[in-house]
């Protein structure tokens, strides 16, 4: 649509946007932008009727998806095509053009629609002329901010093979020393490794941030603990003596998944060992999918089957009071295997305090446990030292070139044959060796399960009861009388190796 003028002498009415970037040095502040794009406006006398805002939240170039300041741009064209001014003015194309497709169509619609984006610090007149060099500008500008970006991603990629972080930030359990390297803190290091050791022992993210809490631990920043910044911390593995590699989602969100994170060795010390952190891999990764709801009401959903036909039951209808065979409930049949909800989890519950002081039946359990860790195969070893080699050589060539001794070309060679050789041979590793099975204390597990159980929400206490328990069945009665109910009730525990 065209803008139409009423007045052919009336000045211009312009919108002022200024980018506001959220960079660690600033970028050109509001105030210099503002007082450059009032500057132009006087120059060519066009009175500014409004202001607009748009943070740039990224701190590697205004390219990146997170940005702000696209939205805030398409609604000063809206508002340009809607009539309500002429122009809009930018402090400098050189902040604004770095996305081709977006910038392109950002111009076509400001000329379809009779105005005009200008730069209140590049002269850039409306000829044909002109439109040409801003385009060029802004073609310019978008292979600055690619050049920028392939920089950032070398630059990463070198302190990774130097087993340094990204980032260089702080890191909860270690100081950065001068030479950007990381070290112990006498503090907070052994805090970080009893975070990894409770959840090994199956303790949970919410039960961790409680404690943390309750003993007035805090973050690196002096903040309180919440569940989320304890589950990003340990999934992290820098306490494991690993740098992570986080991907991004399609929408360019950050991927917080453990399972789609890559690690490589990092140069500082870990609080835990290379088994410790394994196992912790091997449960987060053994971990069931969040549930859709916050809090799930049934402690036994999942672990909870029909002892006639095999089949996974759920709580029913009838007041939400009975287990039910879903095989049946599909079926439509009239008389399924069911039993009284409350009967079952009483059963349950019992079956766990009688753990908890049961010191045969637990000592078996520990025993049975460890028996499952030691089935490897022969050739784990060998792999094992291979991979160590490779490593350390990958470490002596990264010295070398740090240290000027080897030309770039000479160490990205080495280092791409290197990093090739040692991704087949984790591959191996991981086809040679069975998955890492968590070493899980029954006892104590049994006992804090016992003690807390009153305490604890309907998600602790399933997740907690799935690393004791293998299956709970309900099978048909074969009496009458007293107490039949919980004969019916077969509760099989992790460690029994019946269960597959």
């Amino acid at each position: 649509m065209s803008i139409a003028r009423t007045d052919s002498v009336a000045p211009k009415r312009a919108i002022g946007m200024i980018r506001v970037s959220m960079e660690k040095d600033g970028g050109t502040s509001p105030e210099v932008q503002r007082y450059a794009i009032e500057t132009h406006c006087a120059s060519r006398g066009y009175r500014i009727v409004d202001w607009i805002e748009g943070v740039e939240e990224s701190k590697y170039s205004g390219s990146r998806r997170s940005s702000a300041w696209w939205p805030k741009l398409d609604g000063g064209l809206e508002r340009l095509e809607a009539g309500e001014c002429e122009v809009l003015v930018v402090w400098k194309f050189s902040r604004v053009g770095r996305q081709r497709l977006r910038w392109a169509i950002a111009l076509d619609r400001a000329d379809v629609a009779g105005g005009a984006i200008e730069s209140a610090t590049e002269a850039v007149d409306a000829t044909p002329s002109g439109r040409f060099a801003r385009g060029m500008l802004g073609e310019m500008n978008a292979y600055q901010a690619e050049l920028i970006g392939e920089t950032w991603k070398e630059a990463h990629a070198r302190r990774r093979r130097m087993g340094l972080p990204a980032d260089g930030g702080p890191r909860y359990g270690y100081d950065k020393l001068d030479d950007g390297t990381y070290a112990q803190n006498a503090a907070e290091a052994p805090v970080l490794a009893e975070m990894y050791s409770r959840y090994l022992r199956s303790e949970g993210f919410t039960r961790i941030t409680r404690w943390l809490n309750r003993d007035g631990i805090t973050t690196k920043s002096g903040a309180q603990w919440s569940r989320v910044t304890v589950t990003h911390l340990l999934d992290a593995g820098f306490g494991g003596g690993k740098i992570i590699h986080r991907g991004h989602k399609k929408d360019g969100g950050r991927d917080w998944n453990i399972s789609t994170a890559t690690f490589h060795d990092g140069a500082h010390d870990p609080v835990i060992t290379p088994g410790e952190w394994e196992a912790y891999v091997a449960l987060r990764l053994a971990a069931p999918a969040p549930p859709q709801v916050i809090e799930p009401k049934y402690p036994l959903t999942g672990l909870i089957f029909c002892g006639d036909c095999g089949a996974p039951m759920h709580v029913g209808n009838q007041g939400l009071k009975d287990y039910k065979c879903s095989n049946s409930a599909q079926r439509g049949a009239r008389h399924g295997m069911y039993m009284t909800r409350a009967l079952v989890e009483q059963a349950v519950r019992e079956w766990v305090s009688d753990l908890a002081h049961d010191v045969d039946q637990l000592a078996a359990a520990v025993a049975q446990e460890r028996e499952r860790r030691v089935i490897q195969l022969d050739n784990v070893a060998t792999l094992d030292r291979k991979i160590a080699d490779l490593t350390d050589r990958l470490g002596r060539i990264t010295v070398r070139w740090a240290a000027g001794n080897m030309p770039d070309s000479a160490y990205d060679a080495a280092v791409t044959q290197l990093d090739a050789d040692l991704d087949a041979l984790k591959e191996r590793r991981v086809r040679a060796a069975p998955t890492p099975r968590i070493e899980i204390d029954p006892r104590e597990l049994a006992m804090n399960l016992d003690a807390d159980w009153d305490d604890l929400t309907v998600l602790e206490q399933r997740n907690l009861l799935r690393a004791l328990i293998a299956r709970v069945e309900i099978h048909k009665p074969i009496r009458q009388g007293t107490g039949v109910w919980r004969e019916r009730v077969r509760i099989l525990p992790a460690w029994d190796p019946s269960v597959g």
